[in-house]
C-alpha cells in the first residue's frame, strides 16, 4: 500500500508540475490577462507539488517550516488567481476584493503564527486545538475562493458554444476534485492520515490533472470529439444559409453565430468587399481595420497575434473571394477560447468557403427579386395606363357598329368586326396584366358561388368562336346533369377562354377544338383539346411560368404577355384546383382545369 502511495504522489507530484509548464505555456501564447491568472493558479499547484517533494528530501527543520509556509502562501496564491480568473469575465467588486485579500493575508499569518508546517517538538507550545482552527480556516479560505468560479464556471457553461461548454466544465470539474481532496486533509486530519484515504485523495488529484488540462490547451482530437455535434448541425446550418436566407444582412448574421460556435470564438466580423462590416459580433469594426489591410498583402487564410491591449489574443483571418472583391471572415479569440490551431483554420476555411457562395447567391437573389419587383411595378403601371385609351376605342367601336355615330360604309363595316375582335384581344391582355398585378401585391380577391361549369364553359365558347377561322371546328361536350363547383364564375370564365384562346392560336392549321366538361373521383372538369402545334417535354417547365413563353418556328408570328397560362394556373390554385397539361409534339395539347365538385 505504502509502495503504490508512493508512486500515485509522485504522480500527481510529476502532472501538477507539467500543468504549471502548460499553464505558463498558454499565458506566453495569448498574453491576455485571463490566461495569466489561470496559469498562476494551475501554476502555483504545480509549484506546490514541486516544494513538496523537496520538503520530503530536506532535514533541516526551519528550511522545512520555511517551505511549508512558502507551500500555504502558494495554495493560497492559486486560489486567489483563479478568483481573478472569474474576475476577467464577472468582476468582482472592490469591496469583495479587499475582503479576499484581507482574509488570505491573515490565513497565511496566523499559518505561520501558528506553526502549521513545524515539525511537533516546534508546535509543543501552541494549543493544538487553536492549530485544528486555523487549518479548518485555511481549508475553508481556500474553498469560499475556489468554490465561486467552480459554481459560476458551471452555470455560464450552459448557453455557451460546445467548445467553450466543454472547456469550463473541465475546469471546474477539477478545481472541485482539488476542493474535496482539502476538505478531507483539513476537515478530517486523523481520518485523513489512514493509507486508504489517502491514495483516494491522491487518486482525486490525479484525476483533476486532465480536466485541468482540457480546460488549459485541449488536443485536436478532444476538440473535434467537444464539436462533433454542433458539426453536423452546422452542415444543416449551411444548407439553410445557402437556400432560406431573405437577404446578405440576415445570411452574415446567421454565419457569424455559426462561425463562433464552430470554434468557440468570443467575437468575429465578416467584411464585405469594399471593407464594410456585414455583421459583427462583441467586437468593433475598427478595432479590426488593420487585419483587412494585411489580408490586403497576404490574401491567405492563417492566424495572427492580436497585440492590442484592449483585446488581446489571437484571430484567425480568412478571405472570402466575392464576385465583387475580396471580403474577409475575421474570429477573435477570447478568454474562454482554446487555441487557435491548424485544425480550427481548416474548419473555418472550408466554411468561409460556403459563406462566399451563399453571399453571392444572396445578391443574386436579391437583384431577381428586385426585377420581380419591376416587372410587377412595370404590369401595373402600363395595364392601368392602357385600360383608359383600349376602352375608349372599344365605345366607339361599339358606337361605330350600332349605328350611334350615323351612317358606317361598306368598306368600314366589312372591317368593323376585325377591329372589334382586335380590340376585345387587346382589351383581354390589359386584363391579365392587371390579374398578374394584383396577384403578385396578394390584392387579388375571389368571390365563390356555386356554379354550372357547363354553363360557363358554353359561354366562353361562344366568346371565343369569332377568333376561328373556317378552318377550325370548335365543338363543346356537356353531360346531361348539372356539374357544379363552388368558384369565382368570372376567374373561371377567364381561365376557360385563355385555354380556348391559345388552343386557337396555337392551331394555326386548324382542325378540331373541343371543349369537354366531365366529373372525374369528385372533381369538375374542363379539357380543352388541340390539333395544334404541341409541346415538347423538355419545354413543359417554361409553360405555366409567368412571361413563359416557348416561341418555335410556327408560333414565332404569335403574340402575347406569356401570363395567360400563368394566371390560369394561378387562380385554379387558389380555389382548390389545379390546371395540367398532357401534349405531343406535332400533334396536339389538352389542357385540363379541375376544381372540386360541390358535394
Amino acid at each position: 500500500m505504502n509502495a503504490l502511495l508512493s508512486v500515485v504522489q509522485l504522480l500527481v507530484s510529476l502532472f501538477f508540475i507539467l500543468l504549471g509548464i502548460f499553464a505558463l505555456r498558454a499565458w506566453l501564447h495569448e498574453r491576455n490577462p485571463s490566461s495569466g491568472w489561470l496559469a498562476l493558479a494551475v501554476g502555483s499547484l504545480g509549484a506546490v507539488s514541486l516544494l513538496g517533494r523537496v520538503q520530503t528530501s530536506l532535514s533541516p527543520p526551519l528550511l522545512t517550516e520555511l517551505i511549508g509556509d512558502f507551500d500555504i502562501g502558494l495554495i493560497l496564491l492559486s486560489a486567489y488567481a483563479l478568483l481573478r480568473f472569474r474576475g476577467t469575465f464577472i468582476p468582482l467588486r472592490p469591496t469583495t476584493h479587499a475582503a479576499v485579500v484581507a482574509l488570505l493575508l491573515v490565513t497565511e499569518t496566523l499559518s505561520i503564527a501558528t506553526r502549521l508546517t513545524a515539525g511537533p517538538s516546534a508546535r509543543s507550545g501552541i494549543p493544538v486545538w487553536l492549530q485544528q482552527v486555523v487549518v479548518i480556516e485555511l481549508v475553508a479560505a481556500w474553498g469560499l475562493c475556489v468554490l465561486d468560479p467552480i459554481i459560476r464556471f458551471a452555470w455560464a457553461s450552459r448557453n455557451r458554444p460546445a467548445v467553450q461548454r466543454a472547456r469550463l466544465r473541465s475546469l471546474s470539474i477539477g478545481f472541485a476534485l482539488l476542493v474535496l481532496v482539502f476538505l478531507v486533509a483539513g476537515a478530517a486530519p486523523a481520518l485523513a492520515r489512514n493509507p486508504v484515504v489517502q491514495l483516494g485523495t491522491q487518486l482525486m488529484a490525479l484525476l483533476s490533472v486532465p480536466f485541468i488540462y482540457a480546460s488549459l490547451s485541449p488536443p485536436i482530437w478532444l476538440r473535434r470529439s467537444w464539436r462533433e455535434r454542433e458539426s453536423e448541425a452546422l452542415r444543416l446550418a449551411v444548407r439553410d444559409l445557402l437556400l432560406f436566407s431573405p437577404s446578405r444582412q440576415v445570411l452574415a448574421e446567421r454565419a457569424l453565430e455559426w462561425a463562433q460556435r464552430l470554434v468557440g470564438a468570443d467575437a468575429a466580423m465578416i467584411a464585405d468587399s469594399d471593407g464594410s462590416a456585414l455583421a459583427a459580433h462583441g467586437v468593433w469594426p475598427e478595432s479590426v481595420k488593420g487585419l483587412l489591410h494585411d489580408l490586403e498583402r497576404e490574401p491567405a487564410g492563417r492566424i495572427v497575434r492580436l497585440t492590442d491591449a484592449q483585446q488581446p489574443g489571437s484571430a484567425m483571418i480568412l478571405p472570402l473571394p466575392l464576385d465583387a472583391g475580396t471580403g474577409a471572415l475575421i474570429v477573435l479569440s477570447g478568454p474562454y477560447t482554446p487555441y487557435f490551431g491548424s485544425d480550427e483554420l481548416t474548419w473555418l476555411s472550408g466554411y468561409a468557403t460556403s459563406i462566399t457562395a451563399a453571399l453571392d447567391r444572396a445578391i443574386l437573389t436579391e437583384r431577381i427579386a428586385a426585377l420581380e419587383r419591376t416587372k410587377t411595378e412595370f404590369l401595373n403601371l402600363a395595364s392601368h395606363e392602357l385600360r383608359g385609351p383600349i376602352t375608349l376605342v372599344r365605345g366607339y367601336l361599339d358606337m361605330l357598329a350600332n349605328g350611334s355615330l350615323g351612317a358606317v360604309s361598306k368598306e368600314l363595316r366589312r372591317v368593323l368586326p376585325a377591329l372589334q375582335i382586335k380590340a376585345d384581344e387587346m382589351n383581354s391582355l390589359i386584363e391579365q396584366m392587371i390579374e398578374a398585378a394584383r396577384l403578385e401585391e396578394g390584392r387579388l380577391e375571389l368571390h365563390p358561388v356555386e356554379t354550372d361549369l357547363r354553363e360557363l364553359a358554353r359561354r366562353a365558347v361562344d366568346v371565343i368562336a369569332p377568333l376561328t377561322n373556317k378552318e377550325h371546328a370548335l365543338k363543346v361536350e356537356t353531360p346531361a346533369q348539372a356539374v357544379r363547383a363552388t368558384v369565382d364564375p368570372e376567374r373561371v370564365s377567364t381561365i376557360l377562354a385563355n385555354l380556348l384562346s391559345n388552343a386557337i392560336k396555337y392551331s394555326p392549321r386548324g382542325g378540331e377544338i373541343r371543349c369537354a366538361v366531365t366529373r372525374e373521383d369528385g372533381m369538375a372538369v374542363v379539357e380543352v383539346t388541340d390539333q395544334g402545334v404541341g409541346i415538347a417535354p423538355e419545354e413543359m417547365d417554361k409553360l405555366f411560368t409567368r412571361f413563359g413563353r416557348i416561341p418555335n418556328q410556327e408560333t414565332r408570328h404569335i403574340g402575347g404577355t406569356g401570363l395567360g397560362l400563368y394566371l390560369s394556373r394561378q387562380l385554379a390554385r387558389m380555389q382548390g384546383g389545379d390546371v395540367t397539361v398532357r401534349s405531343i409534339p406535332g400533334k396536339g395539347s389538352t389542357f385540363r382545369f379541375a376544381v372540386p365538385l360541390t358535394p
